[in-house]
């Protein structure tokens, strides 16, 4: 099955976050996580050739070790994973941005604000109840004409379809 699933429960629907976005968000975040744990290791190597003066009693030092370089090994890991994770986002995002430019183009050719609302009977709706009329319109024309796209991925495309076509 594909990254963009239907999900079935509608009342838990996540906030969309764009591949790009999240790219930039993993990204940094290896970065960071990668360089702190190589100036943690620096700072230990600097401590153990006494440059830094900081001096342990007894079994401390060996605590500080332990802490110290489990703290930074996690950081490491943890900054390799995200990166990596990062390089396979990125390979997402020009697919995800091709399938919102063509969903949205379909509609903005396919669909001018009058056809929806004469196929929702928007003469007897007015404000918020108009609104959620179209909205389920789309959303129902989006889940039948694309099966594949994520509810969260929907919602955002509505977002986009329904500021192009009413506003």
């Amino acid at each position: 099955m594909s990254d963009q699933n239907i999900n079935n429960d509608n009342s838990h629907t996540k906030a969309f976050v764009k591949s790009s976005e999240k790219y930039e968000d993993l990204n940094s975040s290896g970065i960071t996580l990668v360089f702190t744990a190589i100036l943690g290791y620096i700072f230990m190597i600097l401590k153990t050739l006494d440059v830094v003066p900081l001096h342990f009693e007894g079994v401390s030092i060996y605590l500080f070790y332990i802490v110290m370089g489990g703290m930074f090994t996690a950081f490491l890991v943890i900054g390799i994973l995200s990166l990596k994770k990062a390089r396979h986002v990125k390979a997402g995002i020009s697919k995800e941005e091709n399938t919102e430019a063509d969903i949205i183009r379909y509609f903005t050719d396919n669909y001018s604000s009058q056809s929806i609302d004469d196929a929702i009977g928007a003469a007897s709706l007015s404000g918020g109840d108009l609104y959620y009329k179209r909205y389920d319109y789309l959303k129902s024309d989006i889940n039948s004409k694309f099966p594949d796209v994520d509810d969260s991925f929907a919602e955002h495309l509505i977002e986009e379809i329904y500021e192009k076509i009413f506003e």
